[in-house]
């Protein structure tokens, strides 16, 4: 699960600047945070946020790119899937 500590630990990061953000604990998942976490790395494989508009490009690109498909593979091996967006 290196690539979805990875990215909970950026997550969380991102999160102490904000005191109401949520946090999440690798060991600790419930079944709602998995979901959460799914959602929000599949949004952030959209891609206007995975090339940061256009300003990530190269090896960086894909790098993040790994380490996303990674975090989603790893959380999906658990069970959990995209859940279809509907208008």
């Amino acid at each position: 699960m290196k690539h979805l500590t990875k990215y909970i630990t950026q997550q969380n990061q991102f999160a102490s600047f904000f005191p109401t953000s949520r946090t999440f604990d690798v060991k600790k998942l419930t079944p709602e945070d998995k979901q959460h976490l799914l959602d929000k790395i599949e949004g952030d494989l959209s891609p206007e946020n995975l090339c940061c508009d256009g300003e990530l490009r190269g090896a960086k690109l894909q790098t993040k790119a790994r380490m996303l498909n990674g975090a989603k593979a790893e959380l999906e091996a658990m069970g959990f899937k995209v859940t279809p967006f509907v208008y």
